[in-house]
């Protein structure tokens, strides 16, 4: 088992290589604007390969005006050492597969979660199945290894490893960023109000066999997961409480310095009762 602690900035990157943890990445799925400016991430990269851990990064989803950018950035920082990069959309992957760092396809690119609100009311999120025809499409690409929620349901497959999210679940990407707009902020001003979540709760859901909104059932509302929005990212809260199986991932926006450095230690162990009641929610 290998345990990585997840950073969009290198901000808390002196507290994260102080901790027992194996190896770092940079950076988030949701948007090129957050990500770190070159020379930030070249040094901080140095650093963790210095330490001896895995250094990786993290590409957001490339849209048409920053694909050429994204894929610049990832060979240039290929040819500084050893490099994980993590890919959020196919057409970065396919132009980084002569790199030769290790490809990883990010959490942006899990399949959809099969869900019927009418069948399962306090159910929801269902886990996503990875299907066998997609595994073979991610190798295709020279992917070999991928990132997913904790309860994804993925079939082993020969040289592809897994790697999973805990205590957290990503939900969705928003291509007009909430956070920018409640701020009021433009690129790439934005940036300094990514980190700075907002909770929500679902007060209503949309019925795809009517195909419109409904009021969520006052019996139904205590199932309803807390969420965070994250820059243009909605996450639910979901802390794993089973026994992780392989290589996991931390955010670290989720939990105070206290509650990382608990957290990197006990993969293999089941979540406190505390952290399960608290400490997501209120490490903001």
């Amino acid at each position: 088992m290998t345990v990585e602690v997840r950073l969009t900035t290198p901000g808390r990157l002196d507290e994260v290589l102080g901790l027992p943890v194996d190896a770092v990445s940079i950076g988030q799925e949701g948007c090129a604007a957050k990500l770190p400016e070159a020379n930030t991430l070249r040094q901080a990269l140095d650093r963790i390969r210095q330490a001896g851990l895995r250094a990786g990064v993290v590409l957001p989803a490339a849209w048409q005006r920053t694909s050429t950018r994204l894929v610049g950035l990832a060979r240039d920082l290929a040819e500084q050492g050893p490099l994980t990069m993590t890919v959020n959309d196919f057409g970065t992957a396919a132009a980084l597969t002569d790199t030769g760092g290790e490809l990883t396809a990010g959490l942006a690119l899990m399949p959809g979660r099969p869900h019927d609100a009418a069948q399962a009311p306090r159910g929801p999120l269902e886990e996503p199945v990875f299907e066998e025809a997609y595994l073979h499409e991610l190798a295709v690409f020279g992917i070999t290894a991928l990132e997913s929620e904790a309860a994804a349901v993925v079939p082993e497959k020969s040289g592809l490893s897994v790697r999973r999210l805990l205590d957290v679940t990503p939900l969705a990407w928003a291509r007009s960023c909430p956070t920018a707009r409640h701020h009021q902020l433009a690129p790439p001003d934005c940036a300094s109000a990514c980190d700075r979540p907002t909770d929500m709760v679902a007060t209503h859901r949309w019925q795809l066999g009517h195909g419109h909104r409904e009021p969520i059932p006052v019996a139904d509302r205590p199932a309803q997961l807390p969420l965070t929005v994250y820059g243009n990212a909605v996450y639910a809260g979901t802390p794993t409480t089973a026994q992780p199986t392989g290589d996991v991932i931390i955010d670290a926006r989720f939990y105070t310095p206290e509650q990382l450095a608990a957290r990197v230690t006990s993969p293999r162990r089941p979540v406190p009762t505390a952290f399960q009641e608290f400490s997501w929610l209120t490490s903001h």
